[in-house]
């Protein structure tokens, strides 16, 4: 959690199904602090930093549907914003203290640290999709924008590593208990035939530069998509080791097939406009 002691946002995409009283899709505890953060996809429990706020009567999800819920504070602010849905729905000051250290994160019931207590009324029993940690107090134009983008959209992805904790990467973590893997029901995405980008490029107005340009970028953007899913090696390119260094000839060896295309930029700074450029590179160059 150090990356995220001085500003936090998290987010997920929640369905309830649960008539549990309190179903805790998240919570964070140390061993010194049992309610860093405790959240019900009902309202009842919005724990932060220790403190509750009951917001029940401003969120209340029905059963079956997905909702869109948001955390966000920093030691700027002392200010802990609760959204659902992309509306703010609640606020309030905070302790002045920064996150505590070396806990557990929990999905789906109340962490009592030790790992051993559970309890019944407190198991979420519904869905999660795309839970995510920014490294940042989002706004509430932000945080709407995702809401507004929709469950399917790769928005997220637009923050880079300010996005400190991956939906992608909590797939990859252990798991207990009865959980099963559902599809979101996300239609699948193609990248435009080379006839639909070649008609995209050529219908401009004529004689407008600025017109050539969005349709450049805009094929180049749908062209992502395919990669996007599919290409996970990239994100080694955002790695403390890589990130901000100079891309010279002694790349790291785990990623020497990609030379083919890393080759092309050696000599430049990796950086969030060059790692996309990469990716635009690798899903369009053919």
């Amino acid at each position: 959690m150090s990356p995220l002691q001085n500003a936090l946002t998290f987010c997920s995409w929640v369905k309830s199904l649960s008539s549990n009283s309190h179903p805790t899709w998240l919570s964070y505890a140390t061993s010194s602090h049992q309610h860093e953060i405790l959240i019900t996809d009902n309202g009842i429990y919005n724990y932060f930093l220790g403190t509750n706020s009951d917001l029940s009567s401003e969120i209340n999800p029905s059963k079956g549907t997905w909702n869109h819920h948001c955390t966000s504070w920093s030691t700027s602010s002392n200010t802990r914003k609760v959204y659902f849905n992309g509306k703010l729905v609640g606020q309030g000051a905070t302790t002045s203290r920064t996150y505590g250290l070396d806990g557990f994160l929990f999905f789906g019931n109340d962490n009592h640290y030790d790992g051993s207590s559970r309890d019944a009324n407190e198991i979420f029993g519904g869905e999660l999709f795309k839970v995510k940690f920014f490294a940042k107090e989002l706004t509430g134009e932000e945080v709407l924008g995702m809401k507004e983008a929709g469950l399917c959209s790769d928005v997220e992805e637009s923050y880079g590593r300010v996005r400190y904790l991956r939906w992608e990467d909590l797939l990859l973590e252990q798991r207990n208990g009865n959980i099963t893997e559902v599809e979101p029901g996300c239609p699948a995405r193609t990248c435009p035939t080379e006839k639909e980008t070649r008609n995209e490029t050529e219908e401009p107005t004529p004689g407008s530069r600025e017109g050539r340009n969005d349709a450049a970028e805009e094929s180049e953007t749908e062209c992502e998509c395919e990669e996007k899913k599919e290409i996970t090696q990239w994100d080694i390119l955002y790695s403390e080791e890589i990130f901000n260094r100079t891309l010279t000839v002694d790349f790291p060896e785990k990623i020497r097939s990609y030379w083919d295309i890393l080759g092309n930029f050696v000599g430049v700074t990796i950086t969030e406009s060059v790692i996309t450029h990469f990716k635009i590179f690798q899903s369009c160059r053919d």
